[in-house]
Order: structure tokens, then sequence, then C-alpha cells
């Protein structure tokens, strides 16, 4: 045989295994899911598989009728939270020692005239409930299995979950900026649960740290024949404050407009004082 023959064999061979190797594995996988969901304790039964908030079978289920539709666009303003904080959520409560000392810290930079941890200007995302308190609009659509709501602040999405689903298992999904919302309706109320939080560079406000035993719990109305969205936060965080804090924010309904893609790139925030190194206290 011919060194190129024999170069061509090996070639052949070698494309040959690979080829086996991923028959193999694509047949042992859904084998090695058979025989764990079979070696299940005898007490327990395999989850069922939640169908997809989407899909045809789930939007199909019988429901009692919302008590209101979300759907459309709306602007948070800054004269209807005059009382409470406009940005910032307030009445404060009563915080942890190391919580309090990034508030102080980050209070005596804004009187300075500098950021202190502006992750969000830093392309991180703001998460909630920052997100919620942004000027940019919020396009919110309302489906009977799920809500889902976009701000236009980097785009930044969440899906409230209306199906009746418990929530995700915290040692399958891994934690996130918006976290894992489920929601129900008790009588003209939009209470939504939020719990498995990422807490990387996450802030509730300026100097106000998220945990990863932070939980969020919204009671939601609409108001002045559904052109007013109050949102009363219920936030809980037993490493950063005691108790519960509570504050209620409003948005006014804005159909007249639409959301556009809004990117946050590091090269460009180069340019805001905010985010730069020399201004923006880490």
């Amino acid at each position: 045989m011919s060194l190129k023959d024999t170069l061509c064999f090996d070639t052949w061979l070698l494309w040959g295994r690979a080829a086996s190797a991923v028959l193999v594995l694509t047949i042992a996988v859904p084998q090695l899911g058979a025989q764990a969901r079979q070696n299940l304790p005898s007490n327990k039964s395999a989850p069922a598989e939640q169908p997809g908030a989407l899909s045809k079978e789930n939007l199909a289920q019988p429901r009692p009728k919302p008590p209101f539709d979300l759907t459309g666009n709306w602007m948070f303003s800054a004269a209807l939270n005059r009382d409470n904080g406009v940005f910032n959520f307030l009445p404060l409560p009563k915080l942890k020692p190391a919580a309090k000392a990034l508030y102080e810290a980050g209070q005596k930079a804004e009187a300075s005239g500098k950021a202190f941890h502006n992750d969000a200007g830093a392309c991180w995302p703001a998460g909630m409930p920052m997100m919620m308190t942004r000027v940019w609009p919020n396009q919110t659509i309302q489906l009977p299995t799920m809500i889902l709501m976009i701000q236009m602040l980097k785009n930044e999405m969440r899906w409230i979950y209306l199906d009746g689903r418990p929530h995700a298992d915290p040692e399958i999904k891994p934690p996130s900026y918006a976290g894992d919302s489920i929601g129900h309706w008790e009588s003209d109320t939009l209470v939504v649960e939020t719990t498995n939080f990422e807490s990387k560079h996450h802030w509730v406000q300026t100097g106000i740290p998220v945990s990863d035993q932070f939980k969020l719990v919204e009671r939601i109305k609409l108001k002045d024949d559904g052109k007013t969205m109050e949102d009363t936060f219920i936030m809980t965080d037993p490493v950063n404050w005691e108790g519960e804090w509570v504050s209620t924010k409003r948005w006014y309904r804005y159909d007249n407009s639409d959301i556009e893609e809004a990117y946050c790139l590091p090269d460009l925030n180069d340019r805001l004082p905010a985010t730069g190194p020399g201004s923006n206290i880490r």
C-alpha cells in the first residue's frame, strides 16, 4: 500500500470511529434519562413535563378571565413617584451593618458628584427591581399563561408565568438578574413572587446590594380606568436588611410609543463620566 493510500485509509478509519462514537452517545443519552427515571425512589415519580407558556395546549386551557390586561407600553413617571424616592425605593428598611456602610459610601459619592458601583452603566444587567425604575418605556405583552415585560433599558426582559407552574428548582435553573417570577390573581390584584436571583453586581439601588437570599413579592393593580399601573414592592433580604422593605411605584400608559433596540457597549460607555474609573467608585 502506498503512503497516499495509507493516509487515506487512516483518515477514513478516524472518521468512522468518530461517527460511531456520536451514534453511541445519541442512543445512550435517552437511555440514561430513562434509566435515571427508573432508579427514582419508590415513593417518588418523575415530574410531569411542563408545557411551554406559548404551547397551543397550554394556551387552550380554560382559565378565569383576568381582572385586567397589562398589554401596552408603560412609562415610569417621576411625577407619580415623588413621594417614594423616584428612582430609589423609599422608605428605607433598617439596613444591616455591611449594607449600611455601602449605602452611606454611595450617598457620600453622589454628594461629591461621583457614581458608586454603577454596574448597570458598565453593562451588567440592572435586573429586578432596578429595571422597573428607569425612564425608558416598558413594553408589556399579556397572555393567559404568561406576561412578558421588555424594558427598553438594554432590552432587559422578565417573564411572569401565570399557568400554575411552581418555581423552578434552583438546583436545575441557574439564578438570574430578573429572577424566577410566578404570578397569580387575587381579586383585582396580580401577585407576583420572584426568587432565585443572581447576586453578582446586582443592586436594589445605589449602595444597597442584592444577596442570594433576596426575595421579591409584587402586588400590581391598574387604576384611573387602566391608565395607571401601580406596583407595590415587598422585598426581603436577611443578609442586607431587617424585615420587609415596602415601596410603591407607578407608571402611566403610553401606547403612542414603541420600544427600540437599546444596547450597552463598554467602548461607548468609556465616554460616559458615570462609568469611567475616575468617577465611578468601586
